[in-house]
């Protein structure tokens, strides 16, 4: 009797097929690394967190390869802002912390991000952090964080923490480090920075000419005399914008507790669906893999024997592997099925997400997807109070920017 032997490869090929995946997730291991004591006056920088950049692939098919829900995403770029926005805020180390529509002059240190990966198990964050006289703080830094079953379960759901707290905490640390790195001089610059960028975008006319940009930095040339009329207004005028920021913020706050809900609901869903996605794609890989061992194992043993029942063995084998391939195929479409289920949570996601109406100083403003254009609107109107209370001509164009 002839002794079949399949080759080492195919041997080796099953047994890779065959390995178990297994990870370890830690919930939220990392802490903000909160004021012990307090802090000086001059190191409270204030922050704006502007609203995230969606990063929505146009074309549909490239959204669907990435099981990206558009409606999700873009609701989840004015979310996180305010999870970050949280965050530093708990901390104690800074001063004033809000929710942006974009960068503003007016605040001492603007951070953004992109969002790269978000599917209720993963979430990639770049993120790119710059002060007001061009420091880098963070330069398209990329931050990555697992979410496992335990972050999901309802007793510790119910702690109101973010299943991805400790990526916000490694960029409220990593943030604080930079801070930390620099002396009280630089952080008294950085103010006095802001202040005259916002004078500057507000009267160009009187206040254009403080500052100087060379090499994507900004620096002050000199400062304004001590209880300069001018300033003083500006500071008045700077007074009313924080109002209008905090409005803005109040209304960030309420988007984030008004879709909170439904977003926890669809995270906590949509892991347990990319996780089962992930579970068949493995099953597939391994699946292909094995048959493929197989196949390598047929052909070798029908092209190295000469005796009947071998070839017969062989072809066997062959076959039996190729049946061992096509059998994934019908595991494919219960994969869409449950993509199909993630865009459906997706659209009822979306139609949660209402616009707000604000009363600012008398003005009715919606705030929908153009809050970009009615917070540029708003420094239209600053620099006109400038110029009715000072009755000096108006100049077109901002000059701090």
């Amino acid at each position: 009797m002839k002794i079949i032997r399949i080759p080492a490869l195919a041997l080796s090929l099953a047994a890779i097929a065959g390995c178990v995946h297994q990870e370890v997730i830690t919930i939220n291991a990392t802490p903000a690394q909160a004021a012990v004591a307090d802090v000086a006056d001059e190191m409270l920088l204030d922050v704006g967190v502007t609203i995230f950049e969606a990063n929505v692939p146009e074309d549909i098919k490239e959204q669907n390869k990435s099981r990206l829900v558009a409606g999700v995403r873009n609701a989840e770029a004015r979310y996180m802002p305010y999870v970050l926005r949280d965050t530093l805020a708990g901390t104690g180390q800074w001063g004033a912390v809000r929710v942006l529509p974009r960068g503003s002059e007016t605040v001492d240190l603007v951070i953004g991000a992109r969002i790269e990966t978000s599917d209720g198990e993963m979430l990639v964050l770049t993120v790119t952090a710059r002060d007001a006289t061009g420091r880098v703080w963070l330069d398209e830094r990329e931050y990555e964080d697992l979410a496992g079953k335990l972050n999901y379960r309802e007793d510790i759901a119910t702690t109101k923490q973010d299943p991805f707290q400790d990526l916000y905490n490694r960029i409220a640390n990593d943030l604080l480090a930079v801070r930390e790195g620099l002396s009280t001089r630089d952080l008294v610059r950085v103010r006095e920075v802001a202040q005259l960028r916002f004078a500057a975008d507000v009267a160009p006319g009187a206040f254009g000419d403080y500052l100087e940009h060379e090499d994507g930095r900004i620096r002050a040339t000199r400062l304004p005399a001590r209880g300069d009329p001018m300033l003083e207004r500006v500071e008045k005028i700077r007074e009313r914008d924080y109002l209008f920021i905090d409005t803005l913020d109040q209304h960030y706050g309420a988007f984030y507790h008004q879709v909170r809900g439904a977003y926890s609901d669809w995270r906590r869903f949509n892991y347990d669906e990319v996780v089962e996605l992930r579970r068949l794609e493995r099953e597939i890989r391994r699946r292909t893999i094995a048959g493929a061992a197989l196949i390598v194992g047929g052909l070798a043993v029908d092209a190295s024997s000469d005796s009947e029942y071998a070839s017969y063995a062989g072809q066997v084998g062959a076959l039996v592997g190729l049946s061992t391939i096509l059998s994934t195929f019908p595991m494919r479409p219960e994969a869409l099925v449950h993509a199909e289920t993630m865009r459906e949570l997706g659209d009822t996601f979306e139609a949660e997400v209402r616009p707000a109406v604000l009363e600012v100083d008398g003005k009715t403003i919606t705030l929908t997807g153009s809050v970009d254009s009615q917070f540029e609107q708003w420094r239209d109107l600053l620099r006109e109070i400038y110029t009715t209370e000072t009755g000096l001509p108006e100049v077109s164009g901002p000059a701090a920017n």
